[in-house]
């Protein structure tokens, strides 16, 4: 798949011309944390967006980079975090919490930060930038920047959550649900933008896109008029931008998907309403026969979420696949130590006066048989 996308923008690279977005026509890119919006992002990097000289560092969960603007990142992390309700549980870094009573009401001290990122960015030529939050924040954005254009990417929820486990931080170990509820609040967040702004924006399920590269980057031609160049479409630079081990998904026959169908509809509700204005959407199977809708308040549980459950049972196969993995890694460790040494005990034996002379005899007594 990597090739093939790696083929197509060279294809497109000498086929495109060399008009650029102007520097007040930002490329901003938007979606939950854990949907792909690295890869995305990455893509556009490749194809010439500068995303600052600022990037957040790759790690063991994403090896390839976030392409995160730190300063933006940082910026609007603060304002999530002081608009989202005290004392309430949840993830405030993200801007939620179990409310999901999130206070963007009256922002205004925080353009003179804002408009300062702005001013340090935009003599950059074709500039942009992606941080998740982002998404929460859309309509704030778009106040300051009317000309943008903007790149909404979602994801399948439990592709997300399993995601969001899988990186194993105590709260989302403790708290299953948690990815999986932010999911909602922020991909109701892009679809309220798109149906207002589907003129500057591209909204696309990556799930597809990994399926449908060539479709996907002409999409990223035509409707966002992004100009790829030759010389951003080096295979050198595009053959590190995606490894398919890291952008997994789980089936739409996968036990937690069927669970969560039949316990908490409200999710494949939305991805449907998504998916029907979606400039590149996903393809889902016959047995998904909810409708289309947006829950504008969160749920009311008596007692623990359903989600918690199942996605906690989930989480304990993820556990547990993780240890059986370890354990077979010290094994093999174990393994290669002991044939070295092996090894290296018979090289010393066959090195010995004692091992050659026997040796001597046994081919003397050959030619005697």
């Amino acid at each position: 798949m990597i090739h093939l996308l790696i083929y197509l923008l060279m294809v497109m690279a000498h086929s495109a011309s060399e008009n650029l977005l102007p520097s007040n026509m930002p490329l901003i890119v938007a979606g939950m944390h854990r949907s792909g919006t690295s890869l995305m992002t990455a893509v556009v990097g490749a194809l010439g967006v500068d995303l600052g000289d600022r990037l957040l560092d790759g790690d063991i969960h994403n090896a390839k980079g976030y392409f995160e603007d730190v300063d933006f990142l940082e910026f609007q992390r603060r304002i999530l975090q002081e608009r989202s309700p005290t004392n309430d549980l949840g993830w405030p870094d993200w801007g939620w919490t179990e409310s999901e009573q999130l206070n963007l009401q009256n922002l205004d001290t925080y353009l003179p930060g804002a408009k300062a990122l702005i001013a340090s960015r935009s003599s950059q030529g074709l500039w942009g930038w992606k941080d998740p939050r982002t998404t929460l924040l859309l309509n704030f954005w778009a106040d300051l920047l009317p000309n943008a254009r903007y790149l909404l990417v979602y994801r399948f929820p439990w592709d997300v959550a399993d995601s969001v486990q899988r990186v194993n931080h105590p709260t989302f170990v403790a708290n299953p649900d948690y990815a999986l509820r932010s999911w909602y609040v922020y991909n109701r967040s892009l679809l309220r933008f798109y149906e207002k702004h589907q003129d500057q924006s591209l909204l696309i399920n990556v799930n597809t896109f990994l399926e449908q590269p060539e479709t996907g980057l002409k999409l990223l031609q035509s409707k966002l008029n992004l100009t790829i160049q030759e010389n951003h479409a080096e295979p050198e630079v595009l053959s590190k931008i995606f490894d398919p081990k890291l952008f997994a998904t789980l089936g739409w026959d996968y036990p937690l998907v069927r669970s969560l169908y039949t316990i908490a509809p409200r999710y494949f509700s939305l991805l449907k309403a998504l998916d029907q204005v979606a400039d590149l959407s996903s393809s889902m199977p016959d047995w998904v026969t909810v409708a289309p809708s947006i829950d504008e308040n969160p749920p009311v549980y008596d007692g623990v979420p359903p989600e918690r459950a199942v996605l906690a049972l989930h989480g304990c196969l993820i556990q547990n696949n993780f240890r059986h993995q370890q354990e077979m890694h010290q094994l093999s460790q174990q393994f290669a130590e002991k044939l070295d040494q092996t090894q290296a005990q018979l090289k010393m034996v066959e090195q010995s006066k004692g091992w050659r002379i026997q040796q001597a005899l046994k081919r003397l007594k050959a030619k005697f048989v």
